[in-house]
């Protein structure tokens, strides 16, 4: 009897497939809408702990940074200037934004307390510098320059030093992210003759495609754990929110809106997915919770299942039939 139910167990949890973050096609995760004012919001950054979310808006009346609580609240100026601020990012310790800001009259890259305080110039270069992304080991910061005559991917130690060239290609390499063990840097590139998402070890070598589609793909992000990455297309027909996973490729459509959707942000913990959307007339940003789906049973596992049931319920019943009574 152990036995034979061992042996049922055993088949169920083979016959479960894994969940998957993605919805029914055409319906969309719980949604909530973070930002709310008539100016634009957009380019969402996570905190490291997840409890904020930084972002530019023109709602100062140019492009400065601003942070809201990720599960919804007032939002506060984090920059002040005349100049544009934008593209936030956090250090993986909380304790910097980095930021595009071309207050010195092209756009470079600066760095600013978390807590407040004065913005530093981290690069001065007479190419624009902006996107900035850092290292999960807080090391080094990723950033798109067009100093070798287009844009290319280059790396410069957080600390300071020397600025490196990471990416070379004719064709124009942009919006680096960083793989959450560090390992790899994914990038948007149109060398394949359209935009599509792109692939590099963060230690040197040879770029891979990691999606080949004849519509555009952009904004890359990974996910908790390294297992997919979001990224912007409009292969739907319009700019949705995309997942794919890095190791077999499959394909997950978020978001289904008719408005666009796009400049994807996978929080710390892998649950919400924080994007900017001009569903609700201009853009705002929303965050998308991640629902996993209940796990099925492959058809020749339930099969198998059905068999082995009907075969334990006439074993029980010939052991009935034979117990004294």
């Amino acid at each position: 009897m152990r036995g034979e139910l061992l042996l049922l167990l055993g088949v169920f949890a083979l016959g479960v497939q894994g969940v998957s973050p993605g919805q029914a096609a055409g319906q969309e995760p719980p949604m909530l809408q973070l930002t709310t004012d008539p100016m634009h919001d957009a380019r969402s950054a996570w905190s490291p702990d997840g409890t904020m979310i930084a972002f530019h808006s023109y709602r100062s009346g140019n492009w400065d940074i601003w942070l809201v609580p990720a599960a919804g609240g007032t939002a506060t100026q984090f920059t002040s200037d005349p100049a544009s601020d934008r593209e936030p990012a956090w250090s993986p310790d909380g304790s910097v934004i980095a930021f595009t800001s071309d207050r010195t009259g092209n756009f470079d890259i600066w760095l600013k307390p978390a807590g407040g305080g004065t913005g530093t110039q981290f690069i001065s270069d007479p190419a624009d510098d902006t996107d900035p992304a850092w290292s999960p080991d807080g090391s080094t910061i990723a950033f798109q320059s067009y100093r070798s005559g287009n844009w290319d991917i280059w790396l410069k130690p957080a600390a300071g030093g020397t600025e490196t060239q990471f990416t070379g290609d004719p064709a124009d390499d942009t919006d680096p992210a960083w793989s959450r063990n560090g390992s790899t840097i994914a990038f948007q590139s149109n060398r394949s003759g359209n935009w599509d998402i792109w692939l590099k070890p963060a230690a040197g070598g040879t770029g891979t495609q990691f999606t080949d589609n004849p519509a555009t793909d952009l904004h890359p992000d990974w996910s908790a754990g390294d297992t997919s990455i979001a990224f912007a297309s409009d292969r739907s027909g319009n700019w949705d929110i995309w997942l794919k996973q890095v190791t077999g490729g499959a394909l997950t459509q978020l978001t289904w809106h008719a408005a666009w959707d796009y400049d994807a942000a996978w929080s710390p913990n892998g649950s919400k997915i924080a994007f900017t959307s001009e569903r609700s007339g201009n853009r705002d940003v929303w965050v998308a919770s991640l629902v996993a789906s209940v796990p099925a049973i492959s058809w020749p596992a339930l099969a198998m299942l059905i068999l082995l049931l009907a075969g334990l319920g006439a074993a029980l019943t010939r052991r009935s039939s034979e117990t004294p009574q």
